[in-house]
């Protein structure tokens, strides 16, 4: 028998080392040791030769006074596993070493444990072990094996999970590893009833986890979802199913369209599993996450959008333009001196005759029209901002005048007299604009004239009377648009005004807009009032 352990120093406590059979034919062993010296000292300073290294087999030397293990004393394999010193309740001190038998293969540590507790699948929970360092060559979802037990048929499971297994703080040595073997199947599956679908119908929303496989619907939904979880540490595979009343529809709303599109219905549907999209025009779509799954709503604005929506009658107030003619008055005769030597004012003078712009209602369509485009203006009628005229009016004046009479006497006694005279010339000028006014009559000239001056005097024996007369010139001259400007510029048939908003955007970025159109047309008709009048 043995009476030193891997050393002379250190000594078997008791009579023999304390061996138990572990399972799957390994062992575990126990050896007790004093120390040769058993002083603080040489405990302290001898450690290395005391504690041996993890993972050493049980008839390996020490690094000092090492010994041989004797013949049959040693269990094939017996690995170090933890070794601790302390005092026996007796007082001595005593070195312990654990072993226990290992290999570089995995074996199983203890006996299967075996379940059905995730949703009746057979659940297999292995523990194994090996000498530190050993390669582990499983992979998880992939390695099968093939299990049977008492009350249970022969399965082939899936390694769905291995993970390390737990040490004592003193322990080492060697490396554990914890086995979870799977059938596959559906792990767990759970079925909602929810409200919200059209008629009597529901919303059923499924959910099924599965391992090793695919899930699948017991409701004949359709998948909304799909991504990887986790029950008890095993991953598994989620898809939602959705099943409503009309595949995939649970939900149709309808409301009256724009009031400016008179006859559009707004219809909205929600649907899962894929977006349905109502006929017509789409106006709006939204994408919305709610219990696992996505609610798709798109609503559409059916019925005829692009139409007339209204055509009546209506008055409107246009604009008519002023008139400017360039005449003459009629005769001139005032009142004046009519003695001897004077000639009384007669002759005409320059008139710019003007009708200043107006108003006038007419008759007018009001036509509405719903459009995706904005339509192109180039002209409105009775628009009288394009016409403009002017007169150049110019005066000229001269006026005569008679002095003092002088007469010669001459050596006989005959005379002869003369009158002197004056003579004064003045000139001006105007202009005067007409904005939004025609010219008709484009120039005018008159004349007004009549004596200035007279002075009496005695030319041989008779008496004469000098007459000098005063004279004005008026010229008027216009410039500008005429009538026939006005025929072609001012149009009396067409727009009178129009009216451009959005009263709708679409989904794809269309605009349709509400255009208002007033137009007259009063070129077959005699207006009341002079739309068309002429200064003649």
């Amino acid at each position: 028998m043995a009476v030193y352990h891997r050393t002379k120093r250190l000594k078997i406590y008791g009579k023999r080392p304390e061996v138990t059979q572990l399972f799957g034919g390994r062992y575990a062993m126990v050896v007790r040791c004093q120390a040769k010296n058993d002083t603080e000292a040489w405990y302290d300073k001898n450690k290395d030769q005391i504690f041996a290294d993890f993972g050493t087999l049980y008839d390996a030397h020490m690094a000092v006074d090492g010994i041989d293990a004797r013949t049959g004393e040693a269990y094939t394999d017996m690995v170090l596993t933890s070794v601790k010193a302390g005092y026996t309740q007796t007082g001595e001190y005593v070195i312990t070493f654990n072993y226990q038998t290992l290999t570089g293969s995995f074996v199983q540590e203890a006996g299967d444990k075996v379940d059905v507790e995730i949703n009746g699948l057979r659940r297999v929970i292995r523990r194994l072990i090996a000498k530190d360092g050993t390669s582990y060559g499983k992979t998880v979802g992939t390695s099968t094996i093939s299990h049977s037990a008492i009350g249970y048929s022969t399965a082939t499971l899936t390694l769905a999970q291995a993970t390390s297994g737990t040490k004592d703080p003193d322990e080492s040595g060697f490396v554990s590893i914890i086995e979870t073997w799977l059938e596959s199947g559906v792990t767990s599956r759970t079925i909602n009833e929810g409200n919200g679908g059209t008629g009597t119908g529901k919303i059923r929303t499924e959910t099924v986890e599965a391992f090793n496989e695919t899930p699948t619907s017991t409701i004949d939904g359709v998948e909304i979802g799909v991504s990887t979880s986790n029950v008890e540490g095993i991953d598994t595979i989620r898809k939602t199913f959705v099943k409503s009343s009309v595949a995939g529809e649970i939900r149709r709303t309808s409301r009256a369209g724009p009031s400016a599109i008179p006859g559009t219905t707004y219809v909205t549907i929600e649907s899962v599993g894929a977006a349905i999209t109502p006929s017509g025009t789409l106006i709006d779509s939204s994408d919305t996450l709610e219990n696992g799954y996505v609610r798709f709503s798109r609503t559409a604005l059916q019925g005829t959008i692009i139409k007339t929506t209204q055509n009546y009658k209506d008055v409107a107030f246009v604009d008519v333009p002023g008139q400017v003619s360039c005449t003459t008055s009629s005769e001139l005769t005032p009142s004046g001196r009519t003695s001897t030597g004077f000639s009384k004012p007669s002759g005409k003078t320059v008139v710019i005759e003007t009708i200043p712009p107006s108003k006038q209602q007419v008759e007018a369509t009001v036509v509405v029209n719903i459009q995706d485009s904005i339509p192109d203006t180039t002209a409105l009628a009775f628009d009288i901002s394009g016409l403009a005229c002017s007169v150049l009016k110019v005066t000229d004046r001269l006026s005569g005048g008679v002095g003092r009479a002088v007469t010669l006497v001459d050596s006989s006694g005959g005379t002869s007299t003369q009158v002197g005279r004056s003579q004064s010339f003045s000139a001006s000028s105007s202009i005067s604009e007409f904005p939004g006014h025609f010219i008709v009559d484009t120039s005018a000239s008159a004349t007004l004239a009549g004596s200035g001056s007279t002075q009496p005097y005695i030319d041989g024996g008779t008496f004469n009377t000098a007459t000098e007369l005063s004279e004005t010139n008026s010229k008027a001259f216009g410039f500008g648009n005429n009538e026939a400007d006005k025929n072609e510029l001012y149009l009396t048939e067409g727009i009178i005004s129009r009216r451009v908003r959005p009263v709708l955007t679409a989904q794809d970025g269309t605009v349709f807009y509400e255009v208002t159109t007033v137009s007259g047309d009063v070129t077959s008709r005699n207006p009341a009032l002079p739309i068309n009048r002429s200064l003649t």
